[in-house]
């Protein structure tokens, strides 16, 4: 490379701004169409584990609660309600949007948090009841 050549840019690049950003300061805008960290609407899960199924990082686990003493009891003739929990392990999650996509019942969606790192894997474990 020439001095002709670098000399220019390189005074033109002292004369702008940086194009980093004060970061944590200075918030960051979510582009569009980002996948974010996968929550469970619980009250939808019918516990058909499409989701557990298609991770490929095995990183979702779906279990069937047992009723606690609180619930009511069901009606006469009817089934009680099956609840599930959704156990997410962070640390293993790549964040494809996968499990989303095959949930038939759109318990599953994506936010917009990006800040998940931690100290500890036990804070990485995500339980949605």
């Amino acid at each position: 490379m020439t001095a002709g050549v670098f000399i220019p840019g390189l005074l033109g690049n002292l004369a702008e701004t940086p194009a980093t950003r004060e970061y944590p300061y200075a918030k960051a805008v979510i582009a569009k169409g980002f996948r974010g960290t996968p929550r469970m609407r619980t009250g939808l899960c019918v516990g058909c584990k499409a989701c557990v199924r298609d991770c490929t990082s095995d990183a979702i686990e779906i279990v069937l609660k047992p009723p606690s003493p609180s619930d009511p009891l069901p009606e006469e003739g009817k089934k009680p309600a099956k609840k599930f929990q959704m156990i997410l392990y962070l640390d293993r999650c790549i964040h494809c949007a996968r499990c989303a996509e095959v949930c038939p019942k759109d318990a599953i969606y994506l936010d917009e948090e990006f800040e998940v790192a931690n100290f500890t894997r036990e804070a990485l474990r995500l339980v949605f009841e």
